[in-house]
């Protein structure tokens, strides 16, 4: 599981927590001296029992639909013949928005935490949300879902995705972002590919799935909202991109707790073959297709290959 990959010292953003390209282009070296690079098809009949490979299978993944999967982390996948799975979300590309999640990211790495930190909750006017800070988040979940921030950004993390209500949130930390980085549409299409750039990935065999519509934990919206976000995703991959063999979905966030049953049901109805989850682990013919497990690309992988086969994700 990948999110940023670039040269983070050459963008307007050195502090955001990526992978570097270099790195990129030696893990994925080291990957394929040791697994199966798979593709979802082979990765699906090796879950189906239909086939057995002599080397565990590794799949790459890539969330968020960020710019540099167009331009850099395609064209190294390309030369390899290796499949990537790109999960993207869908408002971004469509309305030039700019997801929440990502404006904290972007804050996070311009401004110092003591600032950031301080005027978001100013931003926020109201004494019970500054309370809900400290009062209202559960460490020991917050530090399982961000295992690589401090306790103290974790908490602020958790609490900014989870806890906070998007009506309070959202107005609070668009006007940070329009104070301190500019407008909003700008950003989008610098930070996002485009629907243009998607089709061009499919073309030298890449994989487009969806990663919601708005970037919101789906096990916390009401059925309504949850059904317009994931039929409003589906769509506009099928209006925007080339028909593909199988549609994956990667929940936003990840953890056990970001998505349910109902979510599950949802996709199974708009026809996606299966999702991703950002629990640790690898998969076998045991695996949930709707919660397959992902490792970070921070994370040292098991470099072992055998006959107990499995899949890396």
């Amino acid at each position: 599981m990948y999110h940023y990959v670039m040269n983070m010292a050459k963008t307007k953003y050195p502090a955001l927590k990526g992978m570097c390209l270099e790195d990129f282009r030696k893990q994925i070296d080291c990957l394929a001296e040791v697994y199966e690079m798979a593709t979802l098809e082979s990765a699906f009949a090796f879950l189906e029992g239909t086939y057995k490979p002599k080397r565990d299978l590794c799949l790459l993944t890539f969330d968020d639909g960020l710019k540099e999967h167009y331009t850099e982390v395609t064209p190294i996948l390309a030369e390899k013949k290796i499949q990537g799975l790109f999960f993207v979300i869908t408002n971004c590309l469509e309305e030039f928005t700019l997801a929440t999640v990502h404006m904290n990211h972007l804050l996070m790495a311009s401004l110092d935490w003591a600032t950031y930190s301080r005027e978001f909750v100013q931003a926020l006017q109201s004494p019970e949300h500054e309370a809900a800070l400290q009062n209202k988040v559960n460490m020991e979940v917050a530090t399982r879902t961000y295992p690589w921030d401090t306790p103290e950004v974790a908490r602020f993390k958790y609490f900014f995705n989870f806890v906070l209500p998007a009506g309070a949130r959202d107005p609070a930390v668009k006007s940070l972002c329009k104070h301190y980085l500019g407008p909003e549409d700008k950003l989008s299409r610098e930070l996002y590919l485009g629907w243009n750039e998607a089709r061009e990935m499919q073309r030298a065999g890449m994989l487009i799935g969806g990663h919601s519509h708005r970037h919101r934990p789906l096990s916390k919206l009401r059925k309504m909202e949850l059904r317009f976000d994931l039929e409003r995703c589906r769509c506009l991959l099928d209006k925007h991109l080339y028909p593909q063999q199988e549609w994956p979905f990667s929940y936003p966030y990840g953890k056990s707790d970001s998505y349910d049953e109902r979510t599950i049901d949802e996709l199974k109805l708009l026809e996606f073959d299966c999702s991703f989850s950002t629990e640790k682990g690898s998969n076998d013919c045991k695996t949930d297709l709707y919660s397959i497990r992902r490792n970070d690309c921070k994370m040292t992988l098991p470099f072992r290959s055998g006959s107990d086969n499995r899949i890396i994700s």
